[in-house]
């Protein structure tokens, strides 16, 4: 009792003391100094609510007695305190952090504030700093303007503040969840259980990993096909699917509900013969590590990461504005083709028509939510591969968490490869028990075609490895049947989903995308370029699984051939195909670059998922046969379940905190907060008609060119024209026909002659350029070459004025 009263007391003091998190913490030789009558800013971003202090790092200057005031406001340009706290310069003795406390803010989750600190009465203080690119969300200020630096500081939260708040955060998770449950399950769900006669016998987790591909492949197919009749339905895209299928859930079901008598007499059998199903429950903790980890990394960010992200925001906002399909994309970028894969797109459209929540927050939801079911559509494949559901969990344990794929698909904003990557698995299961079935069954069949041409519409190479396995099924399979009756079964599946893919097929000819196919399809070997061949480069192959991973995969698949196990020779064989058809150079062929390693790689936690999952399932049922015999300890049989269950547990949440680090946003992330303060006063103080030029940068080969920093997303985030479109220039159709010339252009000649050239001021004019913006990030994302856009250049050129100095961001005006 003594020590449970300790404990206690221990816990309710621990409780007391603020939490320390966030903020800027590296200290740096530099430093300002601050004393009577100066001040020093910085304007910060508070992830979490109860904020109730702030850290600074600070020397002592002068001795005195004056009183350091720090003020909390909403701005740097608000005069209003919303709160004070003082210490005295006596108090500073020696270098190290110094706390301001004042009372919890309330709501401070995801606002932003900023700290201003003075000096009342005599004796100065050292506030040191770090570089302006060390903190994201804000920069320091001296004398009310800001400086290219950060203050070293960290934020101090309430404990009951902060632990309401994320249980408010939870819960706003869970209605994330509750609408991804409506549209990316509900709809696959019902369609499989109208059609499938076998769907009763699988396992929930079974069932939930092939509900969620359908689900994802049926938007597109239904934004393709209502647009061929003149139909744009708009926000009914989002509500009938899951609405039809509700519908086929109480049809099938509420016969059976209405015919039982709940009563408790006949409720006691069923309690008393309940039997914990430990895989299942292993899978259930496993989906929530997965879940909460995705939707953790992402709670504070506003605009998805890197330069893909922006091409899907704007294809997204384009289908919600035309209400389904379009061709033009004004009024953001100058395109006038749209013939891009938009699976992800469709799923964003559909999550933001009943969500209401933004398209770049939209598209960050939903990203995180195909993460997680790309890891979860691994389950069913496994227990198909093993035979049993231990299998499945050892797959989602590998995907979803010990592996950085596709976790780390978050900071390249690679949403659509990974939507394909949710269809895909499923995809490849039910044409496995097409193809294994001993009668043709039409409504199976049906299933199939819905899938694989939903995901060609989805992500047309992860489509490409589809189709492999095919090719591999083929292989294996003519040692046992027909060559005949397997090509005809294979090619029924496959004419259904090209008659299926077949419109947009044609409509691709429109674009870019079959020239440029045809020149990689084409071109030589010998001709590959340096780029190329470097970019197609495997590279640390440690980078996309850990080493334990690669070493488990091999045992795995030796074990299986050990086995003479086929479902393991054929996903071995299949992905073996894949990375074959990658790399044709091997064989002195044409195509090297159409299919990237890169691409290829990313993708590899899938066959480690399967196949190490199934090795997991082999190796417990091993166990299980020589530990729970009945000759071995048949009472203890629970219990040894129970450890293993413990086991899993304690894995997944060591790699859960693993996978909390996967995230990069000072490396990835081009929008920060500031950006988006800009944004808003770009809305309020310039025209709409107006052209901003921005920080871009040659890349992929110097092919084309891409922005480095949040001016890139101006059109979006406020609707004004940018000298920079998306990167899906580089294959769309532009308003001319030397569009990538045209483009590219601009940005050489601002690379070699300099902002300030006649001829490069001559080439703004004529384009009609009127603000120029240097975002937080400076142009400095993923590039490290001179510095295109030089605000210092700027202040010193009669030709640009300065309208907007907030943290790092710059806005200046072109003066003609």
């Amino acid at each position: 009792m003594r020590r449970l009263t300790v404990l206690l007391l221990f816990l309710s003091l621990s409780a007391c003391a603020p939490f320390v998190k966030d903020g800027q913490p590296a200290t740096a030789s530099t430093h300002v100094i601050l004393q009577d009558g100066q001040t020093v800013g910085q304007t910060l971003l508070a992830r979490d609510d109860g904020l109730a202090g702030v850290e600074i790092f600070l020397s002592p200057e002068t001795a005195g007695s004056g009183e350091i005031q720090l003020h909390l406001r909403a701005g740097p340009q608000s005069s209003t305190d919303l709160t004070v706290s003082r210490l005295s310069v006596e108090s500073i003795t020696a270098p190290g952090w110094v706390r301001f406390t004042f009372p919890p803010q309330n709501d401070s989750r995801g606002k932003d504030y900023y700290l201003h600190l003075k000096i009342k009465g005599s004796g100065s203080v050292r506030v040191d700093t770090a570089p302006g690119d060390t903190y994201l969300e804000g920069a320091i200020y001296q004398n009310g303007s800001p400086l290219d630096a950060q203050m070293t500081f960290r934020l101090a939260y309430d404990p009951g503040q902060l632990f309401r708040g994320l249980l408010s955060l939870g819960g706003g998770w869970l209605g994330i969840l509750g609408v991804a449950i409506f549209l990316f399950i509900l709809p696959g769900w019902a369609l499989l259980m109208l059609l499938w006669p076998g769907w009763d016998a699988l396992a929930w987790g079974e069932k939930l990993g092939l509900a969620a591909g359908l689900s994802l492949a049926l938007y597109p197919l239904l934004f393709l096909w209502t647009d061929l009749i003149g139909l744009h339905l708009g926000a009914l895209y989002a509500w009938l699917p899951p609405l039809v299928g509700l519908g086929i859930l109480l049809w099938r079901y509420l016969p059976t509900w209405k015919a039982k008598k709940w009563q408790i007499s006949n409720l006691r059998p069923s309690i008393w013969n309940l039997r914990l199903d430990l895989p299942d429950l292993a899978l259930f903790i496993l989906l929530t590590l997965i879940f909460a980890t995705r939707f953790w990394v992402i709670r504070s960010l506003d605009v998805p990461m890197w330069g893909d992200a922006y091409q899907h925001t704007m294809i997204a906002q384009l289908l919600v504005d035309h209400g389904g399909l379009f061709n033009s994309w004004l009024p953001y970028a100058e395109l006038q083709t749209f013939t891009y894969h938009f699976g992800f797109h469709a799923a964003v459209a559909v999550f933001h028509w009943v969500s209401g929540l933004n398209l770049p927050q939209s598209v960050l939801w939903t990203g995180q939510i195909l993460n997680a079911l790309a890891v979860v559509a691994l389950y069913p494949l496994a227990t198909r591969v093993a035979g049993n559901s231990w299998a499945g969990v050892g797959a989602v344990l590998v995907a979803g968490l010990l592996s950085p794929m596709p976790m780390y698909y978050v900071n390249w904003g690679r949403y659509t490869q990974l939507a394909g990557q949710v269809i895909l698995p499923g995809a490849i299961y039910l044409a496995w028990a097409t193809l294994e079935a001993k009668a043709r069954d039409w409504r199976l069949i049906g299933l199939v075609w819905i899938a694989l041409a939903g995901l060609a519409l989805t992500h047309y190479l992860v489509s490409i490895f589809a189709g492999l396995f095919f090719v591999a099924f083929f292989l294996l399979g003519v040692q046992r049947e027909t060559v005949r009756t397997l090509f005809v079964n294979i090619t029924l599946l496959l004419a259904g989903v090209v008659a299926l893919f077949l419109p947009w097929f044609v409509h691709v000819f429109f674009g870019k995308l079959p020239n440029i196919l045809a020149y990689y399809v084409t071109a030589p070997t010998k001709a590959a370029s340096t780029f190329l061949q470097e970019f197609n480069a495997i590279g640390d192959i440690y980078f996309y699984l850990p080493m334990i991973l690669w070493v488990l995969l091999l045992l795995c698949i030796a074990w299986g051939f050990w086995r003479r196990e086929k479902s393991v020779t054929l996903v071995t064989l299949w992905w073996f195909l894949n990375l074959l058809a990658t790399n044709p150079q091997w064989f002195h062929l044409p195509g090297q670059g159409v299919i990237t390693n890169f691409t290829l790689f990313i993708a590899s936690y899938i066959p480690a998922g399967v196949l190490i999952g199934t090795g997991f399932g082999w190796l417990l049922l091993s166990l299980r046969e020589i530990l729970f015999a009945k000759q071995l300890y048949p009472e203890r049989r629970w219990g040894h379940s129970f450890l293993l269950l413990l086991m899993v547990t304690g894995i997944g949440l060591w790699s859960a905190r693993q996978r909390l680090n996967d995230m990069q946003a000072m490396s990835g992330a081009l929008v920060t907060r500031p950006d988006i303060r800009a944004a808003e006063w770009i809305q309020e103080n310039t025209p709409q008609n107006t052209r901003f030029l921005v920080n871009s940068f040659f890349a992929y080969g110097d092919t084309v060119i891409v922005g480095s920093d949040g001016g890139w997303w101006l059109p979006l985030l406020t609707e004004r024209q940018t000298t920079l479109p998306p990167l899906t220039y580089g294959s769309e159709r532009g308003p001319r026909a030397d569009y990538i010339l045209w483009i590219d252009t601009l940005t050489s000649e601002i690379q070699t002659k300099g902002l300030t050239h006649p001829d490069v001021l001559a080439l703004l004019r004529k384009r009609g350029v009127t603000y120029v913006y240097v975002g937080q990030r400076q142009g400095r994302v993923n590039y490290d070459g001179p510095q295109v856009l030089n605000p210092d250049k700027l202040l010193s050129s009669p030709f640009f004025r300065l309208i907007y100095h907030q943290d790092r961001v710059w806005i200046f005006e072109v003066l003609w």
